[in-house]
């Protein structure tokens, strides 16, 4: 599939209408979320033919993006029932198999299957403090593979020393920064 022909289905995806401000809800843009999981799959490999997990998936952006991509399969995991609902109905939308689990990601018990790659726009930790560091330290856990996170430029060094230093990631690189300007690769 072409990244175009990706940002466009999910630019038809249903987002919230009340996102709840305590649970640092705000939709992943298919602009991002494309470019996002189009990266994982052309430069890396991590999506086709992958267990796929979406932690914290909100309105279901990042999970369909990974099935539109070949993922064998998808998980999506949020702690609300509403967001899952959205979700639920974009995938159907699209004529998407998902799998949903109504999960706070910090009690996430993962047994089974280990999951190859991990996708997250996880809370920034601005109304939690840490809560971006608890979803990276559990996606850290059963991702045999990859793991791709949004943060905020300014927590980005915290980040990368925490994956490697506090939770034994092999590598933690920066691959795209955001800017009011459009993306910049690195």
């Amino acid at each position: 599939m072409k990244l175009k022909q990706l940002e466009s289905l999910l630019g038809d995806l249903e987002q919230f209408s009340n996102p709840k401000v305590e649970l640092e809800q705000y939709p992943t843009g298919p602009h991002i979320a494309a470019r996002m999981l189009y990266t994982a799959e052309n430069s890396f490999g991590d999506v086709t033919d992958k267990l796929v997990a979406d932690f914290g998936c909100g309105c279901g952006t990042l999970g369909a993006a990974a099935a539109l991509l070949g993922a064998e399969q998808v998980i999506a995991i949020d702690i609300d029932s509403q967001s899952l609902e959205i979700a639920s109905v974009n995938a159907e939308d699209l004529e998407l198999d998902i799998n949903f689990i109504q999960c706070d990601i910090r009690n996430l018990e993962w047994r089974g299957q280990t999951v190859d790659t991990v996708v997250m726009n996880p809370p920034f930790g601005t109304r939690k403090k840490g809560a971006d560091m608890d979803f990276l330290c559990v996606a850290l856990k059963v991702a045999s593979g990859a793991v791709y996170s949004l943060h905020k430029t300014s927590t980005r060094d915290h980040v990368k020393k925490a994956a490697l230093r506090d939770f034994n990631a092999s590598s933690a690189e920066v691959l795209c920064e955001v800017s009011e300007d459009g993306f910049a690769w690195s």
